[in-house]
This record gives structure tokens, sequence and C-alpha cells, in this order.
């Protein structure tokens, strides 16, 4: 059988490709998105690096069904920050809703980290805090965020939904595993958890760089006119303009 460390260094190797891949793809792109490109670029950037430290056993704690490395769950903290990013900016989603769908997504990932460490009546409330955290990203998703993403162009809204779909899917398959781990049920070992877990993190990159490579219009449509990060997006007229407009859309809300 391949040792995990082995599984562990190839799947570092074939991030990094990907990165590699996206830097080339994203210097294509036009300057004024060129941004949403870095974002695919440091999501499997940061996971290549993850895999290589997890491969050298860098932070890597005891729990109850074998050791696991919190660099992985560091290394998701960045991938979902990226794609969170993305997201609320290709919905006009605002800074408050995209804040939500990060913040939910850190109460599943580490949530599932520390339901791994404790057991008993701290194990119960922790795997009903991944629960509460998933079914609340499941509802921003589908909608407020989705509201927002249909009052914006045809294209947008179709990016969205694809985005939508390929973060509901890798999410699902995350909890699945996380659930059939060592740690939890016991169902998987750690060479079949860790080849899915590969293979999860595979897809969701790739599908993510991917849509945003490929969705150039919906992307110069929401450079146009959403500014989510005023460090990063824009200037500070676009600020001003896209603030009212997420205050008024919080508002109905």
């Amino acid at each position: 059988m391949i040792p995990n460390t082995t599984i562990l260094a190839i799947s570092s190797g074939v991030l990094g490709l990907l990165a590699v891949v996206f830097l080339a793809g994203s210097r294509l792109l036009s300057p004024e998105i060129r941004r949403y490109g870095y974002v695919a670029v440091l999501a499997s950037g940061a996971m290549s690096v993850t895999y290589l430290l997890m491969s050298a056993e860098v932070l890597t704690v005891s729990t109850s069904g074998t050791d696991e490395s919190v660099v992985r769950f560091i290394g998701y903290t960045v991938v979902w920050a990226g794609i969170s990013y993305v997201l609320g900016a290709v919905a006009d989603a605002g800074q408050r809703k995209t804040a939500a769908v990060f913040g939910c997504s850190l109460v599943t990932l580490w949530g599932t980290f520390a339901s791994w460490l404790v057991s008993g009546l701290a194990g119960t409330v922790v795997s009903l805090g991944i629960v509460l955290g998933f079914v609340g990203l499941v509802y921003l998703l589908v909608g407020p965020v989705s509201r927002t993403a249909a009052a914006t162009s045809e294209h947008r809204e179709l990016l969205y939904s694809k985005l939508e779909y390929l973060i509901l899917l890798s999410w699902a398959g995350l909890i699945m595993l996380g659930l059939l781990s060592e740690q939890n049920l016991g169902l998987t070992g750690s060479f079949v958890g860790q080849i899915a877990a590969s293979y999860v993190d595979l897809v969701l990159l790739v599908g993510f760089g991917g849509l945003v490579l490929r969705n150039t219009t919906a992307l110069e449509q929401t450079a146009a006119t959403t500014v989510l990060l005023p460090f990063f997006d824009g200037d500070d007229t676009g600020e001003t303009a896209t603030s009212g407009a997420e205050t008024t859309a919080d508002t109905a809300d």
C-alpha cells in the first residue's frame, strides 16, 4: 500500500502544477478581472503548500482515530476565503452576506476538526454546530445570495449558479468523508480517506479555477459594477455606490 506521505506529496505536486496553469491563464485575462484569476491561483497554491506540509507531518495532533494535521484546515480556510470572495462579488451579495457565507464555512470546517478531538456532550454540541453551519450555508446560497445574483446580469447569475452547485457538492463530499473517517464512524481507513479527500479537493479547485477563467464576460460585468473589498476591488467612488446598493438590499431582505 502506498504510504500516506507519498499520496500527500503527489497531491501537493498536482495542485502546484494546477496553480501554475491557473497563473498562466490569469495572465491572459484583462487587467480588470485578473484578480479573480489570482484567487484561483491562491487557492490551489495554498492547498499545494498544505499537502506538502502535511507530508512532513507539520502541526500534527492526535485525534480520536488517528493523527491529523491542523495545516489541512488552515489551507481550507484560505481556499474558502477565496471562493467566498469570488462568489460574493459575482452575486453582488455585499460584505455582510459574503462574510456570513465564509463564517458558515468556517463553522462547518473547524467544527469538523473539533469533533475529532472531543466526545460526549461536547461532541454532541460540536456536531450540532456542524449541522447548523452547513444548513446556514445552504440557506444563504439558495436564499438571500441567490436572490441578489438573480438581480444582476444573465451571465453573472449563470456563473453564480455553477459556483453554488460546485460549493454545495464539495461540502457534501467533505462532510461525508468526515463522518466516514476513522475519527467518527471508522468506515474508511487513512489510505482511502486521504485518496478521497485529495480527489474532492482536486475537483473543487479545478472546477473553481475553470469557472473563473472561462466566464470572462460575467467577471467583466462584476468588475465594472461591484466593489466587495475596497482595498482590492476598486476606487472610493465605486465603493460608495456599491455600499449604498448593499444597504438598500439588506434593508429589503
